[in-house]
C-alpha cells in the first residue's frame, strides 16, 4: 500500500505541513522506541493516515516536542505522537515484514529476505501487541497470494483480500466505531490495490507478473472510471465518520493524493470502462 495513501501537499497550508511532518516525525521517533532501527524500514506517509484517522475519531492526548535525530541532527524537528501512533508502529512493522516477504517471493530479491530477517523478531513482538490484526493480514494476503499464483481473472475478488486486510487494520478496537471504520478500509484497501495494479502494469507485463488488470485485459486508462467508483464509495465511508481534527490533511489523501500515482503514470485519464467486476473464475 506504500505511496498511495499520501496528502496532496499542494493543497496543504504551511501549518497544515507543518502537522504532517510533525506526525511523521513522530511516527519514526515511536518506531525507534517502541521497536529498533531496521523497524524504519516501513516508515511512511500511508501510516501517518492511519495516526491522522484513529487520532481524529478517538481524540487521544498527544505527546509533543522537538528533538534531534540522526537524520536531522542540527536543527530540531517537531514531533506529535499517541497510542494511535504506537499502534501504528505495530502496524507498520507488520505490513513491511510482509511486503519485504513478498518481494522476495516474487523476485527472489535478496536484499527484501535479508531486510525480512533482520525484522522478523520486530514482527513477532508486533504479532504479540496487535494479535487480530496480524492474524487478518496473514490470512488474507495468504489468500491474495495464492490467487495471484491461480492468475485469478476475478477482479473483485483479488482486491477484496487487501480491502479486507485493510478494514481490520482500520478497525483499532471492537466498539461503536468499528464497523464503519472497517468499511471504510474495505473500500479503501480495494481502491489501494487496483490503483497500484493500473500503475503496474507496464512493469508486470515485462516481467510476466501477475496483474489482476492483464489477467482480464482491462486497459489500465480505460479503468478510469470504474477507479473512480471505488474512490467514490471510499470517500462516501469517510465522510459519515465523525472527525474534525486534521480534517482537510486526510481529505487531501481520500480526494486527491490517492489519485497521485496514477495521474502521474497516465494523466488525468478519463476512461469509459464504468466496472471492474472481473471474470468468474472457471
Amino acid at each position: 500500500m506504500y505511496g498511495y495513501l499520501l496528502a496532496d501537499e499542494s493543497s496543504l497550508d504551511s501549518a497544515e505541513k507543518e502537522r504532517y511532518q510533525a506526525l511523521y516525525c513522530g511516527l519514526c521517533r515511536t518506531l525507534g522506541k517502541r521497536y529498533d532501527l531496521p523497524s524504519k524500514l516501513g516508515l511512511s506517509y500511508d501510516m501517518v493516515f492511519l495516526v491522522m484517522l484513529l487520532g481524529s475519531l478517538y481524540e487521544p492526548a498527544e505527546d509533543c516536542g522537538q528533538e534531534r535525530c540522526p537524520v536531522h541532527p542540527i536543527k530540531p524537528r517537531a514531533y506529535a505522537c499517541s497510542v494511535c501512533t504506537d499502534y501504528a508502529a505495530d502496524i507498520s512493522v507488520a505490513l513491511s515484514y510482509h511486503k519485504l516477504l513478498d518481494n522476495w517471493i516474487d523476485d527472489r530479491s535478496i536484499p527484501s529476505r535479508a531486510a525480512a530477517a533482520a525484522l522478523k523478531r520486530s514482527y513477532e513482538t508486533a504479532r504479540i501487541r496487535a494479535p487480530r490484526v496480524c492474524e487478518t493480514i496473514e490470512r488474507e494476503l495468504t489468500a491474495l497470494g495464492q490467487l495471484e499464483h491461480e492468475r485469478s481473472q476475478n477482479v473483485d475478488k483479488v482486491a477484496a483480500c487487501f480491502g479486507r486486510a485493510l478494514g481490520e487494520i482500520f478497525a483499532w478496537r471492537d466498539d461503536f466505531w468499528a464497523d464503519q471504520l472497517r468499511a471504510f478500509g474495505m473500500h479503501l484497501g480495494t481502491l489501494v490495490y487496483l490503483m497500484d495494479a493500473a500503475c503496474d502494469v507496464e512493469r508486470d507485463r515485462h516481467r510476466n507478473s501477475y496483474n489482476p488488470l492483464i489477467a482480464t485485459g482491462i486497459d489500465p486508462v480505460r479503468a478510469h472510471d470504474a477507479l473512480a467508483n471505488v474512490a467514490g464509495a471510499a470517500a462516501d465511508a469517510f465522510e459519515r465518520l465523525p472527525l474534525e481534527r486534521d480534517l482537510h490533511l486526510m481529505r487531501s489523501v481520500v480526494y486527491a493524493g490517492i489519485w497521485q500515482p496514477y495521474n502521474k503514470a497516465y494523466g488525468n485519464a478519463d476512461g469509459s470502462d464504468r466496472a471492474l467486476d472481473g471474470r468468474q473464475d472457471e
